[in-house]
């Protein structure tokens, strides 16, 4: 009897762990990964790449700019890595075909490799139409600074901060 519980107790001290080792590396290697940042002329309307390079989707929550201002608008621009982006004054603005502005909260950023794999697929010739992209456009009524984008994945929050430095 005595044997049975040590070994319950032992299963129970790996399950514990395991899950909390999980927790942890998962809290030091976020998934997501800023990258591109553009804006347009007066520094109004700013893009940030967003790439998951986890295992499961990831969703933005939450973006705020310079000092925790809600932006005027905030959508998802999401294309194909043969396309690319666009830099909009508004949300309004005409985009090309194969590129769209969605709500942020509709899209679920699917996993798939790093920033720099799609550009080495774009230098090799791999690339292809069914690689999605995305980016996070901020519209505010006042020059843009800062972007902070807040994000789920696997259950947790995470933010990342973007410095517009244009």
């Amino acid at each position: 009897m005595k044997k049975r519980w040590w070994v319950a107790v032992l299963i129970l001290m790996v399950a514990v762990a395991v899950v909390g080792g999980c927790y942890v590396w998962l809290r030091m290697h976020p998934p997501m990964e800023v990258g591109v940042v553009a804006s347009n002329t007066t520094g109004t309307s700013v893009l940030v790449e967003v790439t998951n390079h986890g295992w499961e989707d990831a969703k933005v929550t939450g973006v705020t700019v310079n000092n925790g201002e809600t932006p005027s608008g905030v959508k998802m621009q999401v294309s194909n890595l043969l396309r690319g982006y666009t830099v909009t004054d508004g949300p309004d603005d005409q985009l090309p075909v194969g590129i769209s502005f969605e709500n942020v909260g509709d899209v679920k950023i699917k996993a798939g490799p790093t920033n720099a794999e799609q550009l080495a697929s774009l230098d090799d010739g791999t690339a292809t139409k069914e690689d999605m992209i995305y980016a996070v456009n901020v519209f505010h009524d006042e020059k843009v600074h800062r972007v902070l984008i807040e994000y789920e994945y696997l259950g947790m929050t995470y933010r990342d901060a973007v410095e517009v430095d244009f």
